[in-house]
């Protein structure tokens, strides 16, 4: 899963890097026809340099990886779709900031 995700510094003090949390969620396999709601997978914890002058904005890219969800997909449908990719997301949860000293 690829997530965007805009920053902003609201301080004097320049960051040096970030820590974000993503909680995966999966949808369980199922039989066609049947739309099961989607369950919460393991929480992934990442980490960027991302310097962040005082007072500024940052855009970082993420990719939020959950192989131990794979085996709970369905197959790869017949048009080709990776099943991984299109059913496996990811929501920010917690953020820790580096501050420069």
């Amino acid at each position: 899963m690829n997530v965007m995700s805009v920053y902003e510094n609201r301080s004097d003090t320049a960051v040096i890097s970030i820590t974000q949390k993503f909680q995966t969620s999966y949808t369980p396999k199922h039989a066609d026809g049947e739309y099961p709601d989607d369950l919460d997978g393991p929480i992934k914890t990442l980490t960027q340099d991302a310097g962040i002058a005082p007072y500024g904005t940052r855009t970082l890219n993420w990719q939020v990886c959950a192989p131990e969800l794979a085996f709970k997909q369905n197959p790869v449908p017949p048009d080709g779709t990776d099943s991984f990719m299109s059913e496996i997301g990811a929501q920010p949860r917690a953020t820790a900031w580096d501050w420069a000293q």
